[in-house]
């Protein structure tokens, strides 16, 4: 073959190759959105067209989102990577630097300090860990790239866009997470939108750069999504009795301490009241470990709906709460 032709046929395949991935602007579904932008919230039709150009397929953002942790790692390797002594000497420092404003959170959300801190710390080891993919480039290749979830991601690509605006962002400078989370809390964009605060009063919600507006951020969000109950457990040990009935994938609270010993399992210590609670199993290398989840349980896994992360950050808190005192 010509030598010309050949690098000419490679130029051809390589730019068809990049337009499919890089120009989102021509694809039909990303014109469709546009569109619907244009029409519900006003926007420039060559603003978006411009940011859509440039914005770029991720396939690493596809691949990891496969692969989530859930069903494919034991607790004690997920707790083992979450709760270490790297990571409490990390909480320490944030809580002798934030001790008040943590108190102070606590005080006006009713959500624990150590919850606080203990999901800051999981979710970027206070802020050290915030993600380094442009969020229009992540949050695109799941809308428009990622069918199993597209719905979910078009609504969060959509909320973006509408934060951006209205926080005076430029969309294509912000970076954070493979699912598009950003700051300390990784919040997604609906939820930056409708639960960061301005906690330190200079009139700006930055949970991006500002761990004190991430704190109060975290809290407001546990409090008003999660329906924070004060004074009400998160989780209590259990050990199994009999057989075991199968468990229902629930993060909500469906069973009473009547009904416990029936289903083979008993729980570490007296339960108060009439709370109810979700059996839960957590898989170890050898055998089972089993726990019972609250009501508070429920509301952290509003946050991540992972039953991993919520013990993990149960257990972080437990290790972060003599730093309080």
């Amino acid at each position: 073959m010509n030598i010309r032709k050949y690098f000419k046929i490679l130029l051809i395949a390589f730019f068809t190759s990049q337009s499919i991935y890089s120009n989102y602007s021509e694809k039909s579904e990303t014109v469709e959105f546009i569109n619907y932008m244009v029409l519900k919230h006003g926007y420039e039709k060559s603003y978006l067209e411009s940011i859509f150009q440039r914005a770029e397929y991720q396939e690493k953002v596809v691949r990891i989102m496969n692969k989530q942790p859930e069903g494919t790692m034991t607790w004690e390797r997920y707790r083992g990577i979450m709760v270490n002594e790297s990571r409490i000497s990390a909480g320490k420092e944030f809580i002798i630097s934030h001790k008040q404003d943590l108190k102070r959170a606590e005080k006006i959300y009713g959500v624990p300090a150590e919850i606080i801190a203990s999901i800051i710390g999981i979710e970027t080891r206070y802020g050290r860990i915030k993600g380094n993919i442009r969020v229009i480039d992540s949050l695109s290749t799941l809308a428009f790239d990622y069918p199993r979830r597209s719905k979910f991601f078009k609504i969060q690509l959509e909320e973006f866009l509408l934060l951006s605006k209205e926080e005076n962002f430029n969309p294509e400078k912000i970076k954070g997470s493979i699912a598009g989370a950003m700051g300390y809390g990784q919040f997604m964009p609906d939820s930056y939108r409708d639960y960061a605060v301005d906690f330190d009063n200079d009139g700006v919600r930055d949970i991006l750069n500002n761990p004190i507006d991430a704190i109060g951020s975290v809290a407001n969000f546990l409090n008003k999504k999660g329906k924070w109950k004060p004074n009400v457990p998160i989780a209590m040990k259990a050990k199994a009795v009999s057989k075991i009935k199968e468990i229902k994938s629930s993060f909500k609270p469906y069973m009473t301490s009547m009904e416990l010993k029936k289903f083979g399992l008993e729980a570490s210590e007296a339960i108060p009241g009439n709370l109810k609670f979700v059996p839960i199993s957590l898989d170890l290398e050898d055998g089972y470990e089993y726990w019972l989840g609250f009501d508070n349980y429920h509301s952290i896994s509003r946050y991540n709906r992972s039953k991993l992360y919520v013990m993990a950050v149960f257990e972080f808190s437990n290790s972060l709460s003599k730093f309080l005192k």
